[in-house]
This record gives C-alpha cells, structure tokens and sequence, in this order.
C-alpha cells in the first residue's frame, strides 16, 4: 500500500529542489543594503530579489544552471522561485504558489504601518520583546560573503539532493538567525531563517499536495498539521537509573531522527513545525477526504515499518504486551485543515488527552471529529520475542525496568535494558564531564534535588497571545501621512459625518469606528471612498493596486475576511487583525523555539555561573590479578559495574565507585563530605587510598565483603588522579519542560538565578507567560522512578492553566510605556474564545487584569508513599497536613519573596527561628478543629506577630518598614512557614549567624 507515497517519492528530487529554491527565495534580505533600505536613514535603495545585481556571478551562474530545474506540474526553476516571488504579473505558475505561501508566513502580509529602525540600532527581538542581538553591518557583509563562499562550494560538488539539502540548511539557518526578513518593530522578532523555514515547509507541502494531484485553486490553499505522537515522557520515568533515563532520551531523539528523514526526505510531505520528547509534527498537504485518509496511514506505516519493526530489537524495542504495559507505542493525529498553523495547539492537547489511552495497537485520529482509522500492520511476534531468552537455572521473569520484556529469574533486568544501561555508561566513559551518577551529584547531606520547569504555551501557539501584542501602535497609525490626509479632505469628513462617525482624539476608538464603514455596509457602494479608507491601515500595500481587475475593492476586503477565519466580520475583530501581530507559522515556530533556547541557556548559565569551579572524582587503579586472587570468588568482579569500598580512618569510610575494567577504578559519589585526619573533599579519599583497599562489596549487597580476609590490595600511587564533573543531570529539554537534577544545597541558588533569567528574557509578557516550577528534595538513594513520578502529579491539574484575576505583582513602568507589548486582558475568556482589542487595557497598577502568574511548589520526599500526599484542591494542596501548615503552591513571583524572606531570617539563631517554627504550628495544631470564628484569624494574627517580635527583639525596630510589612504578610499568605520548610527541613542550610 504506497500508492500516493510512491508518487511523492518517484517526484522526491523535484519537490525537494522546489524547497530549495523557497530557502533561498529572500536570501537578498541577508545583504547589508537590504538594512540600509528598510532603515530610518534609508541611504541606499535596494531590491533584495534582484539577485543578478549583488550576488557573486559564479553563485548567480549555479542558481540560473539548468541542473537545478524541477517540475511539479510545470517546469521551474530555483532563479525564478528567488527573482518572480515579488513579481505577481511575470510569475510563473509555481511561483504564483510560492508568493502565497510568501503572503501566509510573512509579517508583511498585513503591510501595516510599523516603526523603522536606525542603520546603527537595528534589532533582532524575540517574540517576547527581548532584545536578543543587535546587528552590525560589517558582521552581517562578513556572514554573508561566508555565506556564498558556502553556497559556492556546495554547488559545485552536489552529488546528490540529500546531501545538498543537509548541508544548505545548516549554512543558510547559522546565517539566516543573524538577520531579519522585516525590520521594522515590532515585526523584528522573526529572523529571516525563521520566514524562510516557515514559507519553505509551506510550499514544500503544496508541491507534495500537487503530485498528489491536490491544490488545483492557488486561490485556496490550506494545511493540515500531521503528528507522530507516544507518552515519551513516560517512557523516559520507566528508567530506574540515570544512565536508563538519558539512553531513553537518546532514544527518542534517534526516532524523531529517522522520522525526520522518512517524512522530509524519503517521503517529503513538509517538515517539522514542532518536536518535543512526547512527539514531532510535520506540515502536511489538504487533499480530498479520499485520498486525505489514504496518504495520512501511507506514511503512519512507513513509520511504523521503518521505525518500529526495524530498528525493534535495538534502538526502540517497541513489542506489545496485551497483560502488561507498552513500552513506548506511537499514535498518529491529523488536524483539520487551517489558513494558518496556530491549530498546533488544538494538536497539542488533543495529543495530550490520548497520550494515557493504553493502545493495543497504533490509531490515526483524523480531524475535529475525533475519526479514527486503525493501521493494519503485522505486530511484532511476542511468541519470537519470549522464546529469544534462553533461560538458565530458573523462570521467566517480567523485566522491572521496562515492564514488558522477559528476563531471566537470576538477571536485574532484560538484556535490552543491559545493553541500553551498559552503551550510555561508555559513552559517559568517552568524556565524563557530566555525570550519570546521582550519588555524584549529591550535596555533602547526601540529598539531591530534581528542579522541574514548565512553560505553559497553549495561548501562545494557537495565537490567542501573539493577538495581544500591537503590530502598530494607535499613534503611529494616527501620526502617518495617509491618515492625516484621509482625515483633511473635506469630502470624506463629509461622508463620514452622514455616518455618524466624529473624529474622536481616542485613536483606538476612531480606528474602529472608520473600520465600521467597510463591515457594515456593501463594500461596493462607494468604492472609491472605501478603497481610500481601507489604505490608510496599510504602508506596503493597497486595496487599489489591482484597479483594472472588476471588483478590486471587494476582492481585497474577502481576503481580510479570509485572514479571520471563523470569527466575525466585525469592526472589534477587523481592528484587532490589522493592529495586533501576525500569529504566523513563522512566528509560531519562533515561539517554541526560543523557550528551548531559554532552558537550553539555563543549563549553560549553571555549568557556566553556578559550577565554574567543577567538582572532582578520583580515578585510582590496583593490580589487576592481584585483586582476582584476593577475591572469595572469582565470577564476582563485573566490569562497568559500582562497588562499595571501606576505607578505614575515612569519614564515613563507604566509598561508592566503578570498577570500569582491569582494576581500574573512579569514585562515583560526591567527595566533599569526606574526611580523613585533617585533608576533607578530593584529597581525603587520595590519601586514604594510599593505604590500600581491604574491603570490596558490590553496591547491591554493600555488607558482603568480597575480597579474602586479611587482603590489602594497595593502590598505585603514581597512577591516581583526579577528574573533574558537573555535578549536574540532565533529564528532559523539550520547549515546554526542562528537568534537572542537582545537588540540594544550591537548589535554592539556582532557582534564583532560573527566576531572574526568566524575568529579564520575559520582562514585557509577564502575566502572559507563565513558568512553573517544582522541586523535589530526596535521599540520594531515593527511588529515581518514585520521585519522576511525585514531580509527574505536581501542578499538573487544569487549575493551575487557568488565568487569575489579579494587580500586576511587577514593576509596570517599563511595560506601560512600551507602545506594542503594554495592552493586557481585563476580562476571562472562553476556552476556544479569543481577545478582541476591546478586551484589552494598556496595564497599571491597582486595577485587576485577567493574568498567568505562574506556580511554584516543592516538597521533601522521605517515604516512596509521600508522593500520594500531592494532590490539589482549589488550587491548593489537598493534604490536610498540608493546609494546616502550608498555603502551597505559592505564585513563580514569590520565589524571590521567599529568600528576602531567608535573608531576614539569618538575622536569628537557629534556635530562635526553631522557637518560631514551634509556636507558629503548635498553635495552628491546636486550633484546628477551632470552629472558624470571625475572630480567630485576628487573635492568630497577634499571637504571630507577638511571637515575631520576641524572636527578633530589638533587632525589629531597626527593620526598614517595607521589611517589616513583608514579614508580616508573610503570615498571612504562608510564605513564613513556607520558607522555614524549604531551608531548615528541605535544603537543611546550615546557619552560623547568630549563633
């Protein structure tokens, strides 16, 4: 069954050259002059598709060489796709697809009045308005002269369209993200690799769509959005090591990359727009619903076949169990059909719900209705599978690490999970600079810490957020030259009066009240008064350009109609379309992308800032047959496998390390809580090695010594060294999540440093994006799968995605004076509703503002059963433990309430703030079958306050007031008792002041 994939493939080389050419269709735009044209100063005028006038003429000559042609339906060419796609009349019929996918991804679409920016202060923004790179002319002349040096190269030694494809995309995207496709403000925040990948995937699936002989109206264009989906998270918590989580994290990388190659090269139906650890989704062509079905489960089984069955029995060992679980099983969604990619979130969450359906076998989901088809497909053998394992002394076991395959009754776990463990533990040999190691990781109390961050995107890819953001702003448009002259004739302030429309010096409300003149009426009447006021919204374009076509007018308002899909024709919409930003795929895409590079720069901030000075293990050696002879039994020394040593005169004396091969060993665990005689860390367990080892357990059975009585294996001096690490793992990364591990005493420093990065890359959309976080503190030998599983059920109820009526908690005056990013919700929106500008405010404080504050919650895990304890009700914990003593979850912003709170605090004792502790929960112990009187607040609030006061005694006079209020707040809201928990019981931060 590959009817409609076998036409995508034998056309594959056309269709990939097609992509090609729409990569490169704005590579003028790379060029400084295109800066210096767009620019305040504008001190060159320059046409970025005219290529013949500033490309290098040998890169010009392979652009125009006939080898390059391609044929989808017509002939074409990579020279037309770049210097036709702003040529509507000369265009040839494959480029007339290309400016409309053009049109759909650019920020030009909307060709609104923007504010230029200076030659020498031009920005690439971020989505979220931070700055990220300001250009320099020289650097971008120098990026693009490598550039086409680059191009150059690759064009002369093309061997075949994979190849050139590959290597194309990595040069253009290095130096595509340094410039921008439009650089007027605020539209600055999608670089021109951003809009060439976007319209690129676009156009690459209308070609695939024509070969299957789809899109036949280049007037009638849409997608779909295919996605390869399976509970990637829960694959990677199954791990019962670090080593088992991060080859399950290799793994799922490995697949996406075999899925990549499948569905963009072998069988080229568009590209991914968005991946994470629980899936990757692709463009995909809109067909008739015929062929629609047949295409999708084409290429769900070329999936299926390639990846699944494959590469089953080493890299995705993907066999179903009907009375167990699946490992990792993938299901298939195919969206309905959309103008626009912001239906990645619907496909996100629909992903989301099915993602927990056990699965007997893989489904496609097909559209809004939820239809789905089953893929027929042969199912791995299980009968093979079972009889694969030769069993030895024993049963048949259940592997507990995987869960589905079989085991030896004597073995730890299935050989694929031997195998997965032992190749992530050579390649962690390889290197070693970060650990797969928890014991490694732990602080000197011996506790780690897992620190879970989540961004919440749904508003933001479905565009409901991007629509809050001015793409100009109401002065701009009011102080522009066709809206001065439009509002100075005397005939159109005439036929405007006879509307009833007053020139208001409210711009927002003059801008939607002309805009009722082209909703409420028949936009034919009139038309030349109409056409006039439909201009002045535009710069770049006009609704009369084509005023030889009949109806020109009518044909340009039923494309803004279009532009606003399924809502109404209205002024309060049409505004928000024409001054709101553009959620294009482009832009979509952007968004993603830069919350993983910010979690991708927390962990380099981390490695960077908190553990520049890394910590050491020791690698130390003995003679190997030595050590053989020494042994009570031979067939119990392992390769790659940990052991326990006991070095006497060392404290604690039990040492954790690897025996990685031949007598050669490295410690495993964190040295600074070591002593011996008056050397602590690193240099304690060196020189009590020197001593030689006399005792030798395997860590699973520590008290079982190993070596002969008597044995003193010694160590070779010359030989032992020390290795340097971070003490930092690395779980998942994805654009909505980063988990990672850390050791517990610098969890807090590091949420610190998470909290103020956030804050300074989101500055202008607080409140609209929220960042959640969760820490969970644990014994190094604590379950991995138990506290994966304890920070799954935290803040994971829908309450916690909902926004929040509240004051802005931050401070306003940068925000309220930035002309794009200042308007906020003022009211509660429907689930599948969206905010028009007259839901929106310009933000103050002392006012209330529907807001995403973002949540932070942690907990101390000392039992595996304490992960049952959380659980939520109206949005707090539902523990009634909990709520006695603890007003957790607390807001992201109180983070840093919380350690001003701290630094009070070391103004105490540790007995002092111990007394305090004590009173505050005995009384709260106390009360708390008290029936809820009106004044059993008010006398709790006193005893507090008394209690307060006498711990801190004269030292609370001295106290700036606003300390004071917060410490008294403190009370109110259970941030106190809240911080007391984190410091003194879950970090156990020791305190010398005071003392």
């Amino acid at each position: 069954m590959c009817e409609l994939t076998c036409k995508i493939k034998d056309k594959r080389n056309d269709i990939l050259m097609g992509e090609i050419g729409a990569l490169l269709h704005d590579i003028g735009k790379m060029h400084p002059y295109f800066l210096k044209h767009q620019s305040i100063e504008r001190t060159t005028s320059f046409s970025h598709e005219n290529i013949s006038n500033f490309l290098d003429p040998i890169l010009y000559r392979h652009i125009c060489d006939s080898a390059f042609d391609f044929t989808i339906m017509t002939p074409s060419n990579i020279k037309n796709l770049i210097e036709q796609h702003h040529k509507h009349s000369q265009a040839d019929d494959i480029v007339k697809y290309l400016q409309k996918c053009d049109r759909k991804d650019s920020a030009d679409d909307k060709g609104i009045v923007r504010r230029k920016q200076s030659i020498n202060n031009t920005i690439i923004s971020s989505p979220f308005g931070f700055e990220n790179e300001k250009i320099d002319l020289s650097c971008l002349q120098k990026r693009f002269d490598d550039l086409q040096n680059n191009l150059i190269e690759l064009f002369e030694n093309y061997s075949d369209i994979i190849s050139f494809r590959k290597s194309l995309i990595g040069n253009l995207k290095t130096a595509f993200s340094h410039a921008l496709g439009e650089t007027r403000i605020p539209a600055n925040d999608v670089t021109l690799w951003d809009h060439s990948y976007s319209t690129a995937s676009l156009f690459k699936t209308i070609l695939a769509g024509i070969t299957c002989d789809g899109y036949k109206d280049v007037n009638d264009l849409k997608w779909r959005i295919f996605g390869i989906c399976w509970n990637g998270e829960n694959f990677i918590n199954h791990g019962r090591k670090i080593a088992d989580i991060q080859k399950r994290a290799e793994i799922i990388r490995e697949i996406k990359t075999y899925i990549k190659r499948t569905l963009e090269e072998e069988y080229p139906i568009g590209n991914v727009i968005y991946e994470d650890v629980n899936g990757i989704y692709f463009t995909f062509p809109n067909l008739n619903e015929e062929d629609l079905g047949r295409l999708a489960v084409e290429c769900a089984d070329k999936i299926l076949s390639k990846v699944v069955y494959r590469k089953c029995n080493n890299v995705m060992n993907i066999e179903l169990n009907n009375e167990l679980n699946n490992e990792l099983w993938p299901f298939f969604t195919l969206s309905k059909p959309s103008g626009s990619l912001t239906i990645i979130a619907n496909e996100l969450k629909r992903a989301s719900e099915k993602r927990g359906t056990p699965k007997i076998s893989p489904f496609i989901f097909i559209g809004d209705e939820d239809r789905n088809e089953e893929l027929i497909n042969s199912m791995p053998d299980l009968d093979r599978v079972f009889d694969e394992v030769k069993v030895k002394d024993g049963r048949l076991d259940v592997c507990p690490v995987c869960g589905i395959r079989p085991k030896n009754e004597r073995d730890e776990m299935c050989s694929t999970c031997r195998d997965r463990r032992k190749g992530r533990l050579e390649e962690w040999l390889k290197d070693g600079q970060e650990s797969v190691w928890i014991d490694e990781v732990a602080d000197k109390n011996n506790r780690v810490s897992l620190i879970s961050l989540g961004f919440d995107l749904d508003k933001w890819l479905d565009g409901t957020m991007i629509n809050t953001i001015l793409s100009q702003s109401f002065k701009d448009w009011g102080n522009s030259k066709k809206v001065k002259d439009f509002l100075e004739n005397e005939q159109y302030k005439n036929k405007l009066k006879k509307r009833n429309i007053s020139l208001t010096d409210d711009l927002k409300q003059l801008s939607k009240e002309l805009l009722s003149v082209i909703t409420n009426e028949d936009i034919n009447k009139d038309s030349n008064f109409k056409s006039s006021l439909i201009n002045i919204y535009f710069e770049d374009i006009s609704s009369s350009q084509e005023k030889r076509a009949d109806d020109y007018v009518g044909k340009f308002v039923a494309n803004l109609k279009s532009r606003l899909d399924s809502v109404p024709f209205d002024p309060s919409n049409l505004q928000t379309l024409l001054f709101t930003q553009n959620p294009s795929p482009a832009r979509i895409y952007r968004v993603w992308r830069e919350t993983q590079e910010f979690f991708e720069t927390v962990v380099e901030k981390i490695k960077r800032d908190i553990y520049s000075h890394k910590w050491k293990r020791v690698a130390f050696s003995v003679d190997y047959k030595k050590l053989q002879s020494a042994l009570k039994r031979s067939d119990m020394l392992f390769e790659k496998t940990p052991y326990v040593i006991r070095l006497d005169g060392l404290e604690p004396r039990d040492l954790l390390v690897l025996h990685v091969e031949n007598g050669e060993f490295c410690t495993i665990e964190s040295l600074e809580k070591y002593r011996y005689a008056d050397k602590s860390g690193e240099e304690a367990v060196r020189e009590s090695l020197e001593r030689g080892l006399t005792y030798l357990a395997l860590e699973s059975n520590p008290n079982n010594n190993l070596l002969k009585d008597n044995s003193n294996i010694e160590v070779n001096k010359e030989k032992t060294k020390h290795q340097e690490y971070m003490p930092l793992i690395e779980i998942t990364i994805s654009p909505m999540s980063l988990r990672l591990i850390v050791p517990t005493l610098d969890s807090i420093k590091i949420t610190k440093m998470i909290a103020t990065l956030y804050s300074q890359r989101f500055e202008k959309v607080l409140g609209k994006l929220p960042l959640n976080m969760k820490i969970l503190t644990a014994n190094r030998k604590f379950p991995l799968y138990v506290l994966l599983d304890a920070e799954r059920r935290m803040l994971d109820d829908r309450e916690f995605k909902k926004p929040v009526k509240m004051n802005p908690w931050w401070n306003v005056y940068e925000t309220e004076n930035d002309d794009f990013f200042k308007f906020y919700p003022t009211r509660l929106i429907g689930e599948n509703e969206k905010y028009t500008l007259d839901d929106l405010s310009s933000i103050s404080k002392g006012r209330l503002f529907s807001l995403y504050p973002g949540y932070f919650d942690f907990d101390l895990l000392t039992a595996t059963t304490d992960r049952y304890n959380i659980y939520y009700e109206d949005g707090k914990r539902g523990d009634e433990t909990y709520r006695l003593y603890s007003k957790r979850p607390c807001y992201f912003y109180q983070i840093s309430m919380i350690r001003e709170l701290w630094d009070i605090l070391s103004n105490l004792s540790s007995s002092q703030i111990n007394n305090i502790e004590e009173a505050l929960t005995t009384k709260l112990r106390e009360w708390r079958y008290v029936e809820d009187g009106s004044n059993k607040r008010e006398v709790f609030m006193r005893f507090a306050e008394a209690t307060i006061k006498d711990a801190f005694g004269s030292i609370w006079d001295s106290l700036r007031e606003e300390t004071r209020c917060l410490f008294i707040n403190s009370l109110l809201n259970g941030l106190l008792m809240d911080t007391i928990f984190i410091f003194r019981h879950m970090i156990k931060e020791e305190k010398e002041i005071g003392e």
